[in-house]
């Protein structure tokens, strides 16, 4: 790992440390199966939609190993979604046709990590910063899912870490000069606000929806 890298992440672990505990987390509360096919539906849509940019990207990625190593990306998450839909086909939802993001998720997934001017912009912030938020927060979550979310995870979270590595390895290789790292930095920072921006969106869609656990003593775990 290069010092560079390691730099991004301690700083991710730091930022994410220093926030309170109601934003550090999608989750402050036991998950419910109302609540939990509202995470499927969420989780399903965000692997859907980075199968889709990421498939866009391979036109514009001139770096050789990113090219190969981002088109077996684009087949893990078309995977994911596969398996989060199967997850939801069994609680009787079959389609997403009828549910609707929060508008600071498509700020977030639809409008950012679509856009970058290169490779190592798109690459810092979905490989750095959003693979690495959801790799922990499926950890952290897991206890709490039943059985068979629990093997979707399972099936799930290897790739994700395959994610992470390729997002270190494009950064070893491939960021070198100041204006490289400074862009980067910038899209790492960027990034961890609309996640941070996305997390609030989703406990105030649970409290609008009702499935919210207001009471004092809700558990707050320290979710990535």
């Amino acid at each position: 790992m290069s010092a560079f890298y390691d730099g991004l992440v301690v700083g991710l672990e730091l930022a994410r440390a220093a926030l309170p505990p109601e934003e550090a987390t999608f989750f402050n509360r036991p998950m419910s199966e109302p609540e939990l096919i509202e995470w499927l539906c969420f989780q399903a849509y965000y692997e859907r939609r980075a199968a889709e940019f990421i498939g866009r990207w391979l036109a514009d990625t001139p770096e050789d190993d990113a090219f190969v190593l981002l088109a077996r990306q684009v087949q893990d998450e078309g995977r994911h979604y596969q398996l989060l839909m199967r997850a939801l086909d069994r609680r009787g939802v079959t389609s997403l046709d009828r549910w609707r993001p929060e508008p600071e998720w498509e700020e977030w997934i639809d409008v950012w990590y679509p856009s970058g001017a290169d490779t190592l912009e798109r690459i810092a912030a979905h490989n750095i910063t959003g693979e690495i938020g959801a790799a922990n927060a499926f950890v952290a979550l897991r206890p709490r899912l039943p059985a068979d979310v629990t093997a979707t995870l399972d099936a799930i979270l290897p790739d994700e870490r395959f994610h992470m590595r390729l997002g270190q390895t494009v950064i070893d290789r491939h960021c070198h000069d100041g204006d490289q790292r400074a862009r980067v930095t910038a899209r790492v920072r960027r990034t961890f606000e609309l996640e941070q921006a996305g997390r609030a969106a989703y406990n105030r869609r649970m409290a609008r929806l009702g499935l919210a656990d207001t009471t004092p003593d809700a558990p707050t775990p320290p979710l990535a």
